[in-house]
């Protein structure tokens, strides 16, 4: 073994002690975000995989990483985003910090295979390319994240929109301003009927208005049609408006927003294969065409 590779050996073996260490002498405790939703019976997005009473090693570095690097300038925390799909701020710093792991070794190991072939690299250089592939990686989480989110919000806006015909159809029916949002909650049994099911009971709980709890439930959420149904309906609850053509309205504006947005992600979709479908042609060209060009230039 060539003395860069063994020198690569024992920086890996370092660096896993050192990880290992650092994860022993700062364990973290629970994360709070779930523990609160399983003490009040919040739900959540539906998640990638279930969720533990003691959160995962990688969960626990990361809530120790995020406790340190929170306070630093530049360093923000998508608390949104999170409580949209349902993560806590451990699972999003430990996939940060996995990303940025692989991005770290990866140059390291790719060295490491060209050294036992023969070829010898620079450390210097390799360290500089695991540093920069590992800053890039830091940041990926939060693209996924932030695709997620997107995904959620629209799902949780269709769901809004179904919410306002339900309580325009329970408006016609006479019903109060208070069983217009409560009775048309019960009907979806999906994630964000859920989400509303527990912020108005929790206000019936408290003696507040329904509509404040939808309030509440469009800035969890990032929806603002959720608030526009709340301000509807509350305008029949204190002046005793009429909100049935009102609520229908912003049910069809919400539909023709939402059948917008999904041209416009389809519109994005097909742009986005342009370029690659064009590399693939230039290189199909050059494939079967340079035998071709040689051949005709070698005569």
């Amino acid at each position: 073994m060539t003395p860069l590779a063994l020198a690569l050996l024992i920086g890996a073996g370092m660096g896993a002690g050192l990880f290992l260490l650092v994860r022993e002498l700062f364990p973290s405790g629970p994360a709070l975000g779930p523990a609160l939703e399983r003490l009040h019976g919040t739900a959540a997005a539906p998640r990638s995989h279930k969720t533990d009473d003691e959160p995962p090693a990688l969960t626990r570095a990361g809530d120790a990483v995020a406790e340190r690097v929170r306070h630093w300038p530049g360093i923000t925390i998508p608390v949104k985003n999170l409580n949209l799909v349902g993560e806590s701020v451990g699972e999003l710093f430990g996939a940060k910090l996995l990303h940025f792991a692989v991005g770290l070794l990866l140059p390291s190991l790719f060295t490491l295979i060209v050294a036992m072939a023969g070829v010898q690299f620079p450390i210097v250089l390799s360290g500089l390319v695991g540093l920069l592939a590992g800053a890039g990686m830091w940041f990926v989480p939060d693209a996924q994240l932030a695709k997620r989110a997107a995904r959620a919000r629209a799902e949780a806006t269709q769901a809004v929109m179904a919410y306002a015909e339900l309580a325009a159809m329970e408006r016609v029916s006479s019903a109060g301003a208070q069983d217009t949002l409560e009775r048309p909650a019960e009907v979806g049994s999906g994630w964000v009927f859920q989400r509303i099911q527990a912020a108005l009971l929790r206000a019936r709980l408290d003696r507040a208005p329904a509509w404040e709890a939808l309030r509440q439930i469009s800035d969890e959420l990032d929806v603002p049609a959720a608030a526009d149904i709340a301000d509807i309906v509350s305008s029949a609850g204190t002046d005793g408006a009429a909100i049935y053509a009102t609520l229908r309205s912003r049910a069809e504006s919400l539909a023709d927003e939402q059948a917008a947005d999904d041209q416009a992600r389809a519109n994005a979709a097909s742009e986005s294969l342009v370029v690659p479908v064009t590399l693939l042609s230039m290189v199909l060209l050059v494939f079967f065409g340079f035998p071709a060009v040689a051949r005709i230039f070698s005569v």
